[in-house]
């Protein structure tokens, strides 16, 4: 078989990552479609296929051999399993996302959010620019194989639809984490806003009270209960209601305006 091919086609045929394509030469077709799976991290890898006028021939790449796998059967056998793979891949971000989503709208902690949306974000990025290229891949491949008698049109339409579902899928897990991106922003805003609203409450109040303090601080004569046995106790009672009147003042300030 490797006598048969091109040099440069087995070396895209023996190329584990090499994107999916088909070419339609004068004595052997090539099938490689690329699809995802997932162990510890998003891996992709090559199912690659050289279609003759006598059989069908597979590259397993555990042996690094071609075998005949005789039908197109057997072709849709393997594509489908990879497919499966490939849906279960993306139904398993699907589950992690709506994971953080509810853990967001019940205002609990995602830790640490930035790395789950980034590694979300990443693989469906991947997953998305695979799965357009390998339905496009599929189509050239089941128009060029219509007329076939042993074509199995039904079958390979199926894969394709499994192929396109599968996209829309990650289309949607995309936008959804556009939204909770959002949503995760603009809860933060938030508590940054309450945050700078009460120090800003804290620094009104007490602006007034170090105004009191630093003035009663100067040390010069004459200053106004300096005189008295309780003078301190005024400047306390004198504090206590600066404050008292400034927390009111922003309290009907506050329901009047928010």
């Amino acid at each position: 078989m490797e006598k048969l091919l091109d040099r440069f086609h087995l070396l895209d045929i023996k190329n584990p990552t090499h994107p999916s394509m088909f070419v339609e030469e004068k004595e052997y077709d090539i099938l490689i479609l690329t699809l995802p799976f997932k162990e510890k991290e998003l891996k992709s890898e090559a199912q690659s296929f050289v279609l003759t006028s006598n059989s069908y021939y597979y590259f397993d790449r555990q042996q690094e051999a071609f075998v005949d796998v005789k039908s197109m059967e057997n072709i849709y056998e393997i594509l489908n399993d990879k497919t499966e793979t490939t849906m279960k891949v993306v139904a398993s971000i699907h589950e992690s996302i709506d994971w953080m989503e509810e853990k967001l709208y019940e205002k609990k902690a995602v830790i640490p959010f930035t790395k789950y949306w980034l590694g979300h974000k990443k693989d469906l990025s991947r997953i998305q620019r695979m799965l357009n290229l390998s339905e496009k891949v599929l189509q050239e491949f089941i128009q060029g194989y219509l007329k076939e008698e042993d074509f199995l049109t039904t079958h390979f339409r199926d894969i394709e639809e499994h192929l396109q579902r599968t996209n829309r899928s990650v289309s949607l897990a995309i936008d959804k984490l556009g939204n909770l991106y959002s949503f995760y922003t603009s809860r933060n805003n938030e508590r940054m806003n309450k945050t700078i609203y009460l120090l800003t409450i804290l620094s009104a109040i007490f602006l007034p009270l170090n105004l009191i303090v630093g003035y009663f601080g100067i040390n010069t004569q004459g200053l106004p209960l300096s005189t008295l046995d309780n003078g301190s106790l005024w400047v306390i009672v004198l504090l206590i209601f600066g404050a008292l009147g400034m927390a009111s003042a922003l309290w009907a300030y506050h329901k009047k305006f928010w």
